[in-house]
C-alpha cells in the first residue's frame, strides 16, 4: 500500500518551543486562565481587584524569581511574566489593605508545561519515503496508507456496471486495431475532481493468463494488433491502474494519492490475417490453364483448385489476361463470412437441433428466433411426446427436450456461444445430437464444457 503521511506536517523543519501556562488563586475565579502554544516570554495583566474584589489599598507584590516575575502599574494592576522555561507550578504574591484595613496577601499560582515539539516530515512522492529527524523526546509514527485506485462505474443500483477493460471483438492480426474495446478501461475521478483520475491505466502483454509480466514492462499505450503473427492469436493482455500520487509541493491527502490495483488480465482473440480467393473463372480453368496470372503485392501468385489462399488483408491483388485474351470484366464480391454458434443470438436465426437416441431413433427440433422468442416445431420419432423449447440467457443458448413416455430419453443442452462449449445432461438413452444454424453444421466446432 501507498505510504500517504507521517505524522503531522510542518512548514518549518522545528518549530519553536510551545508552552502550556496556567494562572489560578484569583478571587474572580472567571480569571483562572490557561494559555496553550504560548512562547517565552509571556505576560498576562490582571485587575487587583480580580485578585480581591473589595481591595482598598495596594501594598506591594513579591515572589519573582529566575522563572516567574510580578509587577504592579498603577496600584490598580499587576502583570505576572513567565521568563524561563520550567516544569511544574511556582507563587508570586499580591499584597493589599482590605475592606476592614487589615494588611492581607493572596498568592496566584503559576504552573507551565512544556508542549510536544512539532516534527517536520519531509515526504518524497516517487519514492513514496518520509523522512524526519527524531528529537529529543518520544513521538508516535502514525502512518497513513492511500486506497487503491478504481474504475469508474456507471448505471445506478442495482444495475451498476464497473467499467472495466474489455476483450476488443474483430481485431485482425497485423493491424493497428486497439486490442482493448473503445468505451472501456475507464480510471475513476479522484475526489470532487471532474479533470484528475486516480491514476492511470498501464497495459502489457504477457505470456500466460496467469503469471503477470513485470512492472517494467507495462506502459500507458493501448496494445494493439500490430505485431501479432498474421495467423492469428490469443493474446493475454494484462493490465492494472496506476495510483496517482500528490502533485509536486501538495501535501499528500487521501483525495490525491492512490495505491496500485492488482494487475489482472484479459484474454483477446485475434484473427488470422491470412485470407482466400475463391476464382470462379468464366472458363474452366482459366488461370490454371495459363490464360490469366495473378500477382500478390507484386509477386507471382499460385491457384490451387481455384483457390488462392493466405492472402494478408492490404495486399494488392492483381489478375492479368495473358496475350490473346481478354476479360470483360472482373467481378469480386465479399464472401459470406462463416457461420458461428453466436449467429444463433441474433433475430431471425434458424436453429436445429438433431438428437439421436436409443442407437438409431432420430428426433429433429427446428427453431426460429422471433426477438429472443424460440418457436419452431419438431418431426421424427416421438415427436408428438417430446416437450421441448429453446431460450437464451446472455449469450448461453439453452435446449431442452422431454420425452413423456420415454424419460431416459431426456436431454438438456446448453451451449455457451462466447466459447464455443456445451453442457449437457444426458439420459440413458442419449447417443448423439448434432447444431446447425441457418443451414450450417457447426457441432464440430464445438468442444464439451469440462
Amino acid at each position: 500500500m501507498t505510504l500517504v503521511a507521517l505524522l503531522a506536517l510542518t512548514t518549518q523543519a522545528w518549530a519553536a518551543d510551545t508552552y502550556t501556562i496556567t494562572f489560578s488563586g484569583f478571587g474572580n475565579e472567571a480569571c483562572n486562565k490557561t494559555v496553550t502554544d504560548a512562547t517565552l516570554e509571556y505576560s498576562e495583566t490582571f485587575l487587583v481587584s480580580d485578585v480581591y474584589a473589595n481591595y482598598q489599598v495596594l501594598n506591594g507584590v513579591g515572589g519573582s524569581n529566575d522563572y516567574v516575575s510580578i509587577t504592579s502599574q498603577a496600584e490598580t494592576q499587576i502583570t505576572i511574566t513567565v521568563k524561563s522555561a520550567f516544569e511544574g507550578t511556582v507563587n508570586v504574591t499580591v499584597y493589599y489593605i482590605n475592606e476592614n484595613g487589615d494588611e492581607s496577601q493572596s498568592d496566584i499560582s503559576v504552573t507551565c508545561v512544556k508542549s510536544a515539539p512539532a516534527i517536520t516530515v519531509e515526504w518524497d512522492a516517487a519514492t513514496k519515503t518520509g523522512t524526519f529527524t527524531q528529537p529529543a523526546s518520544d513521538v508516535v509514527l502514525t502512518p497513513i496508507y492511500a486506497k487503491a485506485a478504481a474504475f469508474a462505474t456507471t448505471g445506478t443500483e442495482p444495475d451498476v456496471k464497473t467499467l472495466l477493460p474489455e476483450a476488443a471483438e474483430g481485431v485482425i492480426a497485423g493491424t493497428d486495431a486497439s486490442l482493448i474495446a473503445e468505451g472501456t478501461g475507464i480510471v475513476a475521478f479522484a475526489g470532487t475532481s471532474t479533470e484528475v483520475t486516480q491514476g492511470t491505466l498501464m497495459y502489457a502483454i504477457g505470456t500466460s493468463a496467469t503469471e503477470a509480466p513485470a512492472l517494467t514492462a507495462f506502459s500507458a499505450t493501448v496494445p494493439t494488433a500490430e505485431n501479432v503473427d498474421e495467423d492469428g492469436a490469443d493474446v493475454y493482455v494484462w493490465y492494472y491502474i496506476q495510483g496517482a500520487d500528490a502533485p509536486a509541493n501538495v501535501a499528500a491527502t487521501l483525495d490525491n494519492t492512490f495505491e496500485n490495483t492488482e494487475p489482472a488480465c484479459l484474454t483477446v482473440t485475434v484473427l488470422s490475417n491470412k485470407f482466400d480467393i475463391q476464382f470462379n473463372a468464366a472458363n474452366a480453368n482459366t488461370i490454371e490453364a495459363g490464360k490469366a496470372t495473378v500477382t500478390v503485392g507484386g509477386t507471382a501468385a499460385t491457384v490451387t483448385e481455384g483457390k488462392l489462399q493466405g492472402v494478408k488483408m492490404g495486399s494488392e491483388v492483381k489478375v492479368t489476361a495473358k496475350e490473346g485474351y481478354k476479360f470483360r470484366k472482373v467481378e469480386v464480391k465479399k464472401k459470406a463470412a462463416t457461420p458461428t454458434l453466436k449467429d444463433a443470438l441474433a433475430d431471425g436465426a434458424t436453429v436445429v437441433i438433431t438428437y439421436t437416441w436409443m442407437g438409431s431413433n432420430v428426433t429433429t427440433f427446428t427453431y426460429t428466433n422471433n426477438g429472443g422468442n424460440y418457436t419452431g416445431n419438431t418431426t421424427g420419432m416421438e415427436a408428438a411426446y417430446f416437450a421441448n423449447g429453446m431460450s437464451k440467457d446472455g449469450t448461453t443458448l439453452k435446449f431442452t427436450a422431454s420425452d413423456l413416455d420415454l424419460p431416459e430419453a431426456n436431454v438438456s443442452i446448453d451451449f455457451f456461444t462466447d466459447t464455443n462449449e456445451y453442457s449437457a445432461v444426458k439420459g440413458s438413452s442419449f447417443t448423439s445430437f448434432t447444431i446447425s444454424v441457418n443451414g450450417t453444421d457447426l457441432t464440430s466446432q464445438l468442444t464439451e464444457a469440462k
